[in-house]
């Protein structure tokens, strides 16, 4: 059995994202669908209305499990594209972005702060490109799966002259701290490939093989990560000891923070 829930846009009743639940396992899926921009770039709406909130609602559905004792043998989070998609998410819809002085504190933020307080296990699918703000939204779940055939990871910024705000460069840096690999994401704006980024510590499973090619057998082999890491959370331990790892990055999600760009 299976449970359902569309996020939508509170104006234009757009389809942002559709969280589905298999009953059996406590995998939520997590899919961004591409309708109000087909690239899933991190609009304001996109964000406020259909990312935090469903993050929200996986958080409240757990509590219930865990006050009802009906956590079973645990739960997981996978956010992923449609399958047909070639684009996890292209980033953030720039100009509105650096045009509203409060977008980063209150919406980009927001979000990452969203992911890293959910109290069970999450698996970002890369079935393809995730680039610049769709880097750091891969970057602040706990393991990632990318597609072994098609898609890049990449934090282009450098190519167009947008400096990298301290929120974004705080969920890189839940993923690696490494200065030679972080020149490497900021200042080179390299394309990680799936092997690429496997041996930089930047995902933690390549999708190949049979069964698992392309967007279908990423999300397959997430959902799979997933199934396996979900015990961890049964204590339901996973939150808090997620911020101690955290600590560092979560404080500077947490102070203020805006962007100047540069004149060119």
């Amino acid at each position: 059995m299976s449970e359902s829930i569309t996020f939508r846009t509170k104006k234009e009743n757009i389809g942002l994202v559709r969280l589905d639940l298999n009953l059996g396992t406590k995998v939520f899926v997590m899919y961004l669908l591409g309708e109000q921009t087909p690239d899933n770039r991190l609009t304001h709406e996109f964000i406020r209305e259909g990312i935090v909130p469903a993050c929200q609602h996986v958080q409240k559905k757990w509590a219930e499990w865990v006050e009802k004792d009906e956590v079973g043998e645990g739960a997981a989070l996978v956010t992923t594209s449609l399958p047909e998609n070639k684009i996890f998410s292209n980033g953030l819809d720039l100009f509105n972005a650096i045009s509203d002085p409060e977008f980063f504190d209150k919406y980009l933020n927001v979000m990452f702060k969203e992911f890293l307080a959910l109290p069970i296990p999450t698996v970002a699918s890369l079935g393809g490109h995730a680039f610049a703000g769709g880097f750091t939204l891969a970057c602040v779940h706990d393991y990632r799966v990318q597609n072994g055939k098609r898609g890049y990871m990449c934090m282009n910024e450098i190519e167009f002259g947008a400096p990298v705000p301290d929120g974004m460069l705080a969920a890189v840096r839940t993923v690696t701290s490494d200065p030679t690999v972080l020149r490497k994401i900021i200042l080179e704006g390299h394309r990680f490939d799936a092997k690429d980024a496997l041996q930089h510590k930047l995902i933690d499973v390549i999708a190949e093989g049979s069964g698992y090619e392309g967007s279908e057998g990423t999300l397959k082999k997430s959902i799979e990560l997933a199934k396996a890491l979900r015990s961890r959370s049964v204590k339901n331990a996973w939150k808090v000891n997620r911020e101690v790892i955290y600590r560092e990055p979560l404080s500077v999600l947490n102070s203020h923070d805006t962007v100047q760009m540069p004149g060119v």
